[in-house]
């Protein structure tokens, strides 16, 4: 099946399975695409009281990339650590601001972007940004791609958050110019296409930006990326039983303290490993290739030290019994934490899911 082929079916949902080869125009209110970022990012904006301003929204996602075409009201997007930390999102954004503007905090830096920039953003730092509008709405087109790409392309991802590209530069026009042209041709590629494309895409904008990368920003991490950093090798180390407060002073060469404050924001370390360690379990546990395992065992893997204290912490953290939440899946290929989008929101129809499950293959009805 074509993106042309999906979208002659036009639907209300923009990120039906069935269909993830491509999105439909979404004609969305400004509290329904707050319902979809969910989970993703904070949206905010001071309208007039009773007015829902109306705003177009289309995403297409293959499985390994995904491109985003938004025009809306002013208005503020922010992701904070409380989020990054409850999300599983290993995505970076490269987004050029086709009108209006941006301000705001990415990461220890301040940003000013205009029309014609181009900006790098990474879904596990932080970022406050205010976007303005003249007499239009604001306009922007973002291609989000997988954190092992995006290593396997540029060799680093540290350097990236924050980095604006001005639109008058070379980098930035050759940039902007190929995400504005991928936006345009979307509706009229197959899923084999549109993967090609984008992988040109990231292999221009890491050609390109050779010699910014090479120049790190500073000897001296800053806190943001050092709670990155930490955080990603929990991540990578949550089956370990070594794995606590003095064995990370140990690696990073911090203290005690100083881990805490860095962690505070999201309830400690402790707390940190013990919620990332239930999100694995979650998604072990309602996961197809792993759902003929025993609950039991998949506890125990992830240092729990019995099934009664895991079975209470799940339920403290999902507010289902481990053995209620697999009842209750309809096997995804991937589960979804019930805590990821707002309250009566499918969290199917959320830019977390898809953004989540970046970097996999197409399903097979969408690879024709």
């Amino acid at each position: 099946m074509t993106a042309d082929q999906i979208s002659d079916a036009r639907a209300s949902k923009p990120f039906d399975p069935s269909r993830r080869a491509a999105g439909a125009v979404e004609r969305k209110s400004f509290s329904e695409w707050r319902n979809c970022l969910a989970g993703a990012f904070e949206l905010g904006g001071a309208h007039a009281d009773g007015v829902d301003p109306e705003m177009v929204f289309v995403a297409r996602t293959t499985g390994r990339y995904m491109i985003g075409d938004t025009s809306a009201p002013p208005h503020r997007l922010s992701r904070a650590t409380g989020a990054i930390a409850e999300g599983a999102t290993e995505a970076l954004g490269i987004r050029l601001q086709l009108s209006g503007a941006v301000l705001g905090e990415v990461g220890d830096r301040r940003v000013a972007i205009r029309a014609g920039d181009v900006f790098f953003f990474d879904l596990q730092q932080n970022f406050d940004l205010q976007i303005t509008a003249g007499a239009e709405h604001a306009r922007d087109i973002c291609l989000w791609v997988p954190r092992s790409r995006i290593l396997a392309a540029f060799g680093r991802d540290d350097v990236l958050h924050g980095l604006v590209l001005a639109g008058v530069s070379a980098a930035g026009a050759m940039i902007g110019g190929g995400l504005k042209i991928l936006a345009e041709q979307a509706p009229k590629l197959s899923v084999a296409e549109m993967d090609a494309l984008c992988e040109g895409l990231v292999a221009l904008a890491a050609n390109t930006l050779g010699p910014v990368l090479a120049s790190p920003r500073g000897t001296v991490m800053s806190p943001a990326a050092a709670f990155v950093t930490i955080r990603r090798y929990i991540d990578r180390n949550l089956r370990s039983p070594h794995l606590d407060v003095d064995r990370l002073a140990d690696i990073f060469g911090v203290s005690r303290a100083s881990l805490y404050r860095l962690f505070e924001p999201v309830g400690g370390v402790a707390s940190y490993i013990r919620k990332a360690r239930l999100r694995l379990a979650y998604q072990e546990i309602l996961g197809s290739e792993v759902s003929g395992r025993r609950i039991g065992p998949i506890a125990f893997s992830l240092g729990f030290k019995n099934v009664s204290a895991f079975n209470r912490a799940f339920r403290d953290q999902y507010g289902v019994s481990p053995r209620e939440a697999r009842a209750r899946i309809e096997a995804p290929p991937v589960a979804t934490p019930p805590n990821v989008a707002a309250e009566g929101v499918d969290p199917t129809q959320t830019l977390a899911y898809w953004l989540a499950r970046l970097g996999g293959p197409a399903p097979a009805d969408a690879k024709k």
